[in-house]
């Protein structure tokens, strides 16, 4: 059985190292390695969140977002990860996705990204980290959007329900969606587990969901973790029985459910939170579902999203 990995990060991230945040970087080779062990065919991967368009210093010592002088959001990253997959991916089993800022240098963005159709699978954006609201693309920032539609490329969002989080909501993420219906979109981390959010995604015939980082978002659910939904805005499953979450979520879904490890951020240590999972853990919840949702979330659902019916 083909199976994806639809969510992975490859490169290197110097606010997060400097900020002592971990993971802060990862390359193609090690992610193909963990793949290769793990019985996972082919994958989509994107840069790292902070790129060196911002100035690590800041972002390290005041959690400040700060645009260096001449720079644009990812204009060394996108083009670096084409070329590392170019020297390293011989069989061609990664798909890069592009990312992109939905706030900052627009049209210095869109003039970037058009150089790289052809030659990437979609757009990515990480919008909490580079504190740039993801509403913006409806209006003031939709030439990117627009970019997607007209080269019908797949575009893939980083979700939040935590309500300090104004720059990922996943309501903002669920209404660009609607403002773009032939944009196929990729809502990343199970919607935090919000019932109603993933009934409303599972109507919505451009929208995908992925359960990246599924074994830290069961954690919290467990912890009753203010990041993912909780009570009866919560799916009814049981958060200690992995598995058994993603065969919930996946009948509400039915076939728009996608697996995706986060890799390497299926762990994450900053401040006091520690959680250390690995992509072989992931992947053992991935190969104990029943075969039919297996095929669903790591081969069809993955094809569709990607590539269109």
């Amino acid at each position: 059985m083909e199976l994806w990995d639809v969510h992975s990060h490859v490169g290197v991230d110097q606010g997060f190292n400097l900020r002592r945040w971990w993971p802060y970087g990862a390359t193609s080779q090690d992610l193909l390695l963990q793949m290769n062990a793990c019985g996972i065919s082919r994958g989509v991967c994107f840069p790292f969140t902070l790129p060196s368009a911002f100035d690590p210093y800041a972002f390290a010592e005041s959690g400040k977002v700060e645009l260096l002088p001449g720079r644009v959001p990812f204009d060394r990253e996108n083009e670096n990860l084409v070329a590392e997959l170019a020297l390293v991916d011989a069989e061609n089993r990664l798909s890069a996705l592009a990312c992109f800022d939905p706030a900052r240098e627009i049209a210095g963005q869109v003039k970037n990204l058009e150089k790289l159709v052809g030659r990437v699978a979609g757009l990515k954006t990480q919008s909490t980290v580079l504190q740039s609201p993801v509403r913006m693309l409806i209006k003031e920032s939709r030439a990117i959007m627009e970019l997607a539609k007209q080269h019908g490329l797949p575009v893939l969002f980083h979700t939040s329900l935590f309500k300090g989080d104004l720059w990922a909501q996943v309501r903002d993420c669920m209404d660009v969606a609607a403002e773009f219906p032939t944009v196929r979109f990729n809502l990343a981390h199970s919607l935090r587990f919000g019932k109603k959010y993933l009934e409303e995604a599972a109507k919505m015939p451009n929208v995908w969901i992925d359960c990246s980082a599924h074994l830290i978002h069961c954690k919290l659910a467990t912890e009753k973790s203010q990041l993912v939904a909780s009570g009866d805005e919560a799916v009814d499953t049981d958060y200690t029985n992995p598995v058994q979450v993603l065969r919930d979520i996946h009948a509400i879904l039915g076939g728009k459910y996608m697996w995706g490890s986060d890799n390497p951020f299926m762990s994450w240590c900053a401040g006091n939170l520690r959680a250390v999972f690995t992509y072989r853990q992931e992947t053992d919840v991935l190969h104990a579902l029943p075969d039919a949702v297996k095929q669903s979330m790591g081969c069809d659902a993955p094809k569709k999203w990607l590539y269109g019916k």
